[in-house]
């Protein structure tokens, strides 16, 4: 009897171990899918105002209150 409940707990944990497997591989997808409209977002507005966002550009330096690179 307590191999039987060992055996259906066993079983339950490599269930929930798929699924949150699962979960993960979908949260990166949809962290890419997020992370390519923001992207895309920027570039449009960037356009909108007259300031063209190149895939090539190097980002800003960004500075604190004190003006410290960070």
């Amino acid at each position: 009897m307590a191999d039987n409940r060992l055996d259906r707990l066993l079983a339950l944990a490599e269930r929930q171990h798929a699924i949150i497997e699962e979960q993960g591989k979908q949260i990166g997808q949809q962290s890419e899918s997020i992370a390519l409209l923001a992207q895309s977002v920027a570039m449009l507005l960037g356009e909108e105002i007259g300031t063209p966002v190149s895939d090539d550009a190097e980002p800003e330096r960004r500075v604190d209150l004190d003006g410290n690179t960070y």
